[in-house]
């Protein structure tokens, strides 16, 4: 049995422009778009949702030529940093399809500007470079709120209540508490907090009072701070109360959102792309396939190759989109505490019912099938049994060696990381010879640098003995990816090799 287990490498691969990178780009080429005052004013409007920016949006729609404000491909990734990249797709790929609507520009832009995530995400993306650093921003987030929410918890058990003004640098007063800068920010950007130059005024209250109100000025020579949003700030029957159950939904709410924006950019761009040609493979490259696993959204290998059914393990894009982005695990404590897994990979896949039995079930046959012969064979020395009843026996392990024989094979790993954000699929992978050898694991790289942090990332998780022994039987090997030809001379496509 051959296995095979694609990642985003393997669309890199063809060039289908799924990196981090190309996907906020192409937002922030959407975001940019200008579309006119009457417009810019509708997106930047508050409706209660996108059905009331499209009832608006159609009254607006008939005073303009909506063709004037569509985006080609060109258009959406001109602030592609990635060029030679982009470059190669237009080579490979039928792009003149792909157009957004002046209705989707709307849609988008207005997504954009109330998602908190893609916002705080905006906000860094310079550092994220792949998706495995954005689900680590993820986390540097929800770590973010976790000491937020505790330290406003502590301070209202400790004196009954706190300060809207959160200290980020210097000494606290005694109603503070204090949170360093960079956090501060990243809550600013979840909405969680506003900031500016504030000054101090005097103001008095009904009953002629007189206290201290801080007022923005926007004067940079001021103080820099930073309040918490009022719409979190509550008092109840007297009491003040920082409602993290309201914080956790709204902030799923905007991460389902995200997703629905990323979905998108798939489905109205990348699943779009048209091949020019035929993709194959080397035949020297390739052998036959029985199940494929898919880390993608994509569905590239069925459009590619047609070859067999895919499991998606997490999840895919289309118009019932299942698809799973968030974190692997919540290791942090006062992260657990506010029971923040619907941000996990785990609770998303179970809720959204993707693929995520992965190897169990081979490993289970496996196993049965391991078990039934060795008992069998412990019973041969059953002095009770006739040779007739033994030599039965015989044949019944026979035939369930070769059931077993039939199940080993391959195992290759196509534009995977192996990040220990995936760790439990790795290990799963690697438990599949503890008995004997069933499989040779074959991983694929791009390069030699690719090839060091593969290995690293193996270690990591799974140890240097583990990766030893294999290396030393010959079960884990690391190969250059299969050559993708983008020509059709003296090739054979992969449909005739499998």
């Amino acid at each position: 049995m051959n296995i095979l287990i694609v990642g985003n490498g393997f669309d890199l691969s063809h060039y289908l422009p799924t990196k981090y990178d190309h996907f906020m780009d192409v937002m922030e080429a959407i975001e940019n778009k200008e579309l006119g005052k009457p417009l810019n004013d509708l997106v930047t409007s508050h409706f209660e949702n996108v059905g009331d920016l499209i009832v608006k949006f159609l009254q607006l729609k008939k005073a303009i030529n909506p063709q004037t404000y569509e985006m080609n491909f060109d258009e959406l990734f001109s602030q592609c940093r990635d060029r030679n990249f982009i470059t190669k797709t237009k080579q490979i790929y039928v792009t003149d399809n792909i157009k957004l609507s002046f209705e989707k520009i709307v849609e988008i832009q207005f997504l954009l500007k109330n998602n908190a995530w893609y916002q705080y995400f905006k906000n860094h993306v310079k550092e994220i470079k792949t998706w495995i650093d954005f689900e680590q921003k993820i986390y540097e987030a929800l770590r973010a709120i976790s000491i937020f929410i505790d330290k406003i918890n502590e301070k209202i058990d400790e004196i009954g209540y706190c300060s809207d003004h959160i200290n980020h640098s210097g000494e606290c007063e005694k109603s503070q508490i204090f949170i360093k800068a960079e956090y501060c920010k990243i809550l600013e950007s979840l909405n969680l907090l506003k900031s500016g130059y504030y000054g101090d005024g005097e103001d008095e209250d009904e009953y002629g009072r007189k206290f201290t109100r801080p007022y923005e000025t926007g004067n940079g020579f001021d103080d820099y701070r930073f309040y918490i949003k009022d719409e979190i700030n509550s008092y109840k029957h007297g009491y003040q109360k920082i409602d993290e159950h309201i914080i956790l939904e709204n902030l799923q709410k905007s991460l389902d959102n995200f997703i629905e924006i990323f979905n998108l950019y798939l489905t109205l761009v990348v699943d779009n792309l048209d091949p020019k040609v035929d993709f194959m493979i080397n035949k020297s490259d390739w052998i036959n396939l029985d199940q494929i696993y898919s880390f993608n959204y994509t569905n590239s290998f069925l459009r590619f190759y047609k070859l067999i059914q895919i499991d998606f393990l997490h999840g895919q894009l289309g118009e019932d989109q299942n698809i799973v982005l968030g974190v692997s695990e919540i290791e942090n404590e006062s992260i657990k505490k506010i029971k923040a897994y619907g941000f996990t990979k785990y609770h998303q896949k179970i809720l959204k019912n993707t693929q995520y039995i992965f190897l169990h079930d081979l490993k289970n046959q496996i196993k049965n099938l391991t078990d039934t012969i060795d008992e069998t064979r412990k019973s041969l020395l059953d002095d009770w049994k006739t040779n007739e009843m033994k030599d039965s026996d015989r044949n019944f392990i026979q035939v369930n060696r070769q059931k077993l024989e039939q199940l080993k094979g391959k195992i290759f790993i196509w534009g995977h990381s192996l990040d220990i954000s995936d760790k439990n699929y790795i290990n799963e992978i690697f438990e599949m010879n503890e008995s004997e050898k069933f499989f040779e694991v074959i991983v694929f790289y791009h390069n030699k640098q690719a090839n060091f942090e593969l290995l690293a990332n193996l270690i990591h998780i799974l140890g240097k003995d583990k990766i030893e022994f294999w290396m030393k039987n010959k079960w884990l090997k690391f190969e250059p990816n299969p050559e993708v030809n983008f020509q059709t001379e003296n090739k054979i496509e992969l449909e005739q090799v499998s």
